[in-house]
């Protein structure tokens, strides 16, 4: 073979290693872009975003209120969009990802998922507590809690925890200065009051004044209770019961309403009387708040053996457990 034919050879191979290039540059811009597009990045998977929950779970605990739920403590569509606007939410896969991000650095605060609820609830009790302090306010300025001829709504709530546990009505109204006329109208009037008061406001102060005068062998863990609840924080005490006792004895007050029974003699039954059994329920009730959250495993066992063992005492007698 001569030069001609070398030098000629190479010119085809040449010729042939630029066609695929020739052919590829000859295609469409937008494939050409798509051919060489990077792989796209993958989604974040956490995601605070404006929150701080280790230093600041309220605000947290705020968002989780107003973006989950609606109503009276709920939020608002005005609400949630300042959520928004503030943290920096965009939509609402974006608000799931940053709740389940501040949930996991919450449990690593706390340790568990059931601590962080248990902490949530907490602080939800103490929103609850603000607003009816506020609510206790504006009945006082409108002179919601005024005497009622000369009886303040504590001492009508006083009177009536000694008559309830068993003082003799005429020497009890003789001691406070009242006939029986007079008593009448207080009574009235106080009870009018409270059924007006869509707040609660009145039948709260009334309920703190009834335990806070009660003679009963759980009075002090009822006092206890309120002061707790008006702080925000938990019992300083123990239950006088174990939390199975209680239930158990909640279930046999719902078998005997719907067997025609009265419920006081099921208390008596029980070794309580009326006033025992308000006094221990105001305690319980608070303590099973405060504890909910930490040890809901626990509580959902224990009312299932409960109410597996009483509904066997009273076959054929349909109750709703809903409490």
């Amino acid at each position: 073979m001569g030069l001609f034919d070398k030098l000629k050879g190479k010119v085809k191979d040449a010729a042939a290693a630029m066609q695929p290039q020739q052919q590829q540059a000859a295609q469409p811009y937008q494939q050409q872009q798509h051919y060489h597009q990077p792989e796209p990045e993958p989604e974040p998977q956490f995601d605070l975003a404006g929150f701080d929950p280790i230093h600041d779970e309220t605000s947290f605990f705020h968002a989780v209120l107003h973006m989950e739920s609606e109503g009276q403590f709920g939020g608002t569509d005005e609400s949630r969009a300042e959520i928004c606007a503030r943290f920096g939410i965009r939509d609402r896969s974006h608000w799931q990802l940053v709740k389940d991000s501040n949930y996991a650095m919450l449990v690593r605060k706390y340790g568990s998922i059931d601590e962080v609820s248990q902490q949530e609830l907490n602080w939800r009790q103490g929103q609850m507590q603000h607003h009816m302090q506020s609510q206790m306010q504006q009945v006082a300025a409108s002179g919601g809690f005024t005497s009622v001829e000369g009886v303040s709504l504590e001492a009508w709530a006083a009177l009536n925890a000694a008559i309830v546990g068993g003082a003799n009505h005429v020497d009890l109204l003789k001691g406070a200065g009242l006939d029986q006329g007079r008593w009448d109208r207080v009574n009235a009037e106080w009870n009018a009051r409270m059924a007006r008061d869509t707040t609660f406001a009145i039948a709260t102060v009334y309920g703190n004044a009834f335990q806070a005068a009660s003679k009963g062998r759980f009075g002090d863990y009822a006092r206890e209770a309120a002061a707790a609840r008006s702080q925000n924080r938990d019992p300083s005490c123990e239950p006088p019961i174990a939390w199975e006792q209680y239930y158990e004895i909640l279930l046999e007050q719902k078998y005997a309403d719907k067997r025609g029974v009265d419920p006081v003699e099921s208390l008596r039954a029980s070794g309580l009387s009326i006033v025992d059994w308000t006094d221990l329920g105001t305690f319980m009730g608070y303590y099973f708040h405060r504890t909910a959250g930490r040890f809901q495993a626990q509580y959902q066992e224990i009312h299932q053996r409960v109410e597996a063992r009483v509904a066997a005492k009273y076959p054929g007698v349909d109750v709703d457990i809903q409490f």
